[in-house]
């Protein structure tokens, strides 16, 4: 098992949820909607986060019908970011561009190969054809080797969610506030400050 980051439906860091290793890709949670839901809303979740299913039909936006409620990202989320935001529309779109490349460079390997053993057969031919004695080492045949379109690494979808704006702010609050250290060292004063007050208290006595 393996833990991965959930975001809404704007690609915003939600929580962390316990997956099985295989799991990867992105893929949407639902949620019922609300029958008293606007229907404008709706739409407008519906257009945003559809995944491309042309084939689906129409449904009453006002009756209670399932729709994405988030995303779990079966890719970790980079450090150094304070409400990190995954790229759902990017990383679509990138997936789709890269199956094309593959699928390019399978058909591109496969026509190779085919030249290739023609080639081999050929050459094989001709030496099996000669006589014996001025044949020389037998021809041996080299595979084509398969490589696939380079990926880009798939963290940098991740971005930082909050404005610097935002991010000042919290920055600003996060100084303000006594570290650790600090609030143990005004603790050990305060101690220090009532052992001194019961000390003279009973020596008044």
């Amino acid at each position: 098992m393996k833990v991965v980051p959930k975001v809404n439906t704007e690609g915003l860091y939600l929580e962390d949820e316990l997956v099985d290793d295989t799991f990867s890709g992105i893929v949407p949670f639902y949620t019922l909607s609300s029958p008293t839901q606007s229907e404008s809303d709706t739409n407008q979740q519906l257009d945003t986060h559809r995944l491309a299913d042309s084939s689906s039909s129409t449904t009453d936006v006002t009756s209670s019908e399932s729709i994405p409620a988030g995303y779990t990202v079966g890719i970790s989320v980079p450090p150094g970011l304070y409400h990190p935001r995954f790229d759902i529309q990017g990383w679509l779109t990138y997936e789709a561009v890269y199956a094309e490349k593959l699928l390019e460079a399978q058909n591109a390997y496969e026509q190779l190969s085919k030249e290739s053993q023609v080639s081999f057969q050929k050459l094989h031919d001709e030496w099996q054809n000669k006589p014996e004695n001025e044949r020389g080492d037998e021809p041996v045949y080299s595979a084509q080797t398969f490589r696939a379109p380079e990926r880009r690494d798939p963290t940098t979808f991740w971005s930082e969610g909050l404005s610097e704006e935002a991010i000042k702010e919290l920055t600003q609050k996060a100084e303000q506030q006594p570290s650790e250290t600090d609030q143990l060292k005004q603790r050990i004063a305060d101690l220090e400050v009532t052992l001194t007050q019961l000390m003279l208290g009973n020596a008044g006595k």
